[in-house]
């Protein structure tokens, strides 16, 4: 039975921050060394990853041996596709480029089940523990209900800022994107990225929503742990490769230099 959205909503209630990172490399070899490092959670990336579905869910099954919840990044909100990767055993959905209180509705309605929403039931997957579950608590359990994730990162909003903070369970600092759209590539002081970002900090606090962020660098880790966040994103599987890559043959040219002396 997939226990991952329990886990991940009882360890967002903690104070605790929790650290995550991207994955784009969707092999099982990354998952298992990223679960290994001690991180909290993974976000795997379906937005700007060619990654497919079927990935995911391999993502999803060997992410499950080690007990690391998985937050599954979507380009767009599909019905077929959210239930696939419900099933599959994915902690939560988490939506790019979050606009509308419409948008939110949306993915509630399809991540919960009657009455509450729309979400269409099966017990022969992995989230359901292969029918093991009873329909009756499968279907009632609020605690693994999948954590809905909004990013926030663009200079507009289709309606007030609280009314789409409100549905959420973790609002999104999309920094990059919220920088490059209010024309200040990488500038998180820029007045007016300062600005949204301390009325969706304030909405989620007005709601009890938790604060999430993507921090670029270790250097933004403390700053968003300082104000609260409680889901924050440390850079991504891909840029670790390259930063080791990179230092390594550096060092290696180094040494190399020092015996041709």
């Amino acid at each position: 039975m997939n226990d991952s959205c329990s886990t991940l909503r009882d360890a967002l209630a903690s104070e605790r921050p929790l650290l995550g990172t991207f994955l784009k490399l969707p092999r099982r070899e990354v998952v298992d060394v990223l679960a290994l490092a001690g991180f909290d959670f993974l976000i795997c990336d379906l937005e700007h990853a060619a990654t497919t579905d079927a990935e995911a869910r391999e993502v999803l099954a060997t992410a499950a041996a080690h007990g690391l919840p998985v937050v599954v990044r979507v380009a767009a909100v599909e019905r077929g596709q959210v239930n696939h990767l419900l099933e599959a055993g994915a902690a939560g959905i988490q939506v790019p480029r979050l606009r509308s209180a419409t948008q939110v509705a949306e993915l509630t309605d399809l991540t919960r089940f009657p009455p509450v929403g729309s979400r269409s039931v099966g017990l022969a997957h992995p989230g359901a523990g292969y029918g093991r579950v009873p329909l009756g608590a499968y279907v009632a359990d609020a605690d693994r209900a999948p954590v809905i994730v909004g990013q926030f990162e663009t200079r507009a909003l289709d309606d007030a800022i609280d009314d789409v903070v409100a549905g959420l369970d973790v609002a999104f600092i999309g920094a990059v994107d919220l920088t490059v759209d209010h024309g200040a590539p990488g500038d998180l002081d820029d007045p007016a990225v300062a600005a949204r970002i301390a009325d969706v900090e304030a909405a989620a606090k007005r709601h009890g929503v938790a604060l999430g962020a993507f921090a670029p660098t270790l250097d933004h880790v403390p700053r968003f742990a300082a104000r609260g966040y409680r889901y924050v994103a440390v850079s991504g599987d891909l840029t670790f490769l390259d930063g080791g890559a990179t230092r390594t043959v550096a060092a290696a040219r180094e040494a190399l230099s020092e015996v041709h002396a």
